[in-house]
């Protein structure tokens, strides 16, 4: 298991920031980007000592995750990494379609983003990650990137049932994924989306969101991506 450890770049984010909180942060993006193996059992004493805190925030932690679906709780043993099934990713994916390509159109077509800066640096960031094979990072910063498209909509329950959806379809393989062109096509969808969205073509963002998450049921998700699957344009 790879060392969890906070994260050093962002102190003032991290000192906002309760210890079970980050916790959760730092233990989902293990999970997330299977860093944390399926059906491997893990001890919270272990996890608490590489985060170098005390077991009640790491406990309470893991709780939270467990409600979202990533967890198993294995009394007076440890915890063990849920693996969905082919079904749930299939459900996940059809949600996720229906709501955030919905949502990005809409954000086009009422010009609910004044500045793409922002976001720009993000994907650009989101994109550095990867091309490095920084997972965790890129994990944390793609769900950012996301939410923060969304976030125009000036909806939370979107962003909350979002992010947990995202969590639930664990992303496997990255490292396998690293410095190939479906990572970098992948990446690259972000700007693309962008490009879109302030250029006001609503049916060419929802179009590239559509593509877009195929991802997460396809190479993302341990399976080989169909080539009509891959955005080039």
């Amino acid at each position: 298991m790879a060392a969890l450890t906070w994260d050093e770049g962002n102190d003032q984010d991290v000192r906002k920031q309760s210890f079970r909180e980050q916790a959760v942060r730092i233990i989902r993006s293990q999970i997330v980007s299977g860093r944390l193996e399926p059906g491997a059992m893990y001890s919270i004493g272990a996890i608490a000592e590489r985060l170098k805190v005390s077991i009640t925030p790491v406990r309470e932690a893991l709780h939270d995750l467990a409600k979202e679906g990533l967890v198993e709780i294995r009394r007076n043993r440890g915890f063990v990494v849920r693996q969905p099934t082919d079904q749930e990713l299939d459900d996940i994916v059809q949600i996720r379609t229906m709501l955030e390509v919905s949502s990005v159109r809409e954000i086009t077509e009422r010009s609910l983003i004044a500045d793409y800066q922002p976001l720009r640096r993000l994907s650009r960031r989101t994109a550095a990650f990867a091309a490095a094979g920084e997972w965790e990072e890129f994990v944390e910063s793609d769900r950012e990137f996301h939410l923060s498209v969304l976030s125009a909509l000036g909806n939370e329950k979107l962003l909350d049932i979002i992010g947990t959806l995202r969590d639930q379809s664990r992303l496997t393989g990255l490292d396998q994924l690293a410095g190939t062109s479906v990572l970098e096509n992948s990446t690259r969808e972000h700007e693309l989306l962008l490009d879109a969205m302030q250029d006001k073509e609503p049916e060419r963002a929802a179009e590239i969101m559509t593509n877009h998450l195929r991802h997460v049921r396809g190479v993302w998700a341990g399976q080989k991506e169909e080539p009509g699957n891959q955005t080039t344009s």
